[in-house]
């Protein structure tokens, strides 16, 4: 099992993930102009980390509806995971034509099913611009990653 699917193991068992965040640790709010697919109406989400987490960390919503999503480096599920924005995606980054897009945050959904199966949604990574604190999840040109990519198996 890898060291990822050890963390999110051990946190299925958990009855509330956030036990395992330290308000100290909670980073600024991030904007999502739209929101998220299902959560329009949360449009600021702060991330969070925890040593508990391991390189999980969760983005919870400050507005709207409560809500909270595990997230994980995409390169931590798959090494070689590689995908590009479009021209209309990184105007709404803030990121400008001909401008590095080394600086963006790349996060994946993750999903503990009732299985057990862990998953990551690789096809729609939500892209982070830190300089300016916007976010969205983008489906992004010629992406060839699956919605459930299987990181762990469950029964």
């Amino acid at each position: 099992m890898t060291p990822l699917a050890q963390t999110l193991a051990s946190l299925e068992s958990s009855h509330s993930l956030t036990h395992h965040l330290a308000p100290a640790l909670a980073r600024d709010v991030v904007r999502f102009p739209n929101g998220l697919p299902g959560f329009e109406t949360c449009r600021g989400f702060l991330l969070m980390a925890s040593e508990a987490l391991g390189p999980l960390q969760c983005m919870k919503s400050t507005e709207g509806p409560e809500a909270s999503f595990l997230v994980v480096d995409p390169r931590r599920v798959l090494a070689d995971y590689r995908c590009e924005l479009s021209v209309s995606d990184r105007h709404r980054l803030g990121v400008a034509d001909g401008a590095d897009t080394q600086g963006l945050l790349w996060l994946v959904l993750v999903t503990i099913e009732l299985d057990g199966t862990i998953t990551a949604n690789l096809r729609a990574p939500v892209v982070i611009n830190p300089e300016r604190m916007i976010g969205q999840q983008v489906v992004p040109y010629q992406c060839v990653y699956p919605i459930r990519y299987v990181v762990a198996s469950g029964e």
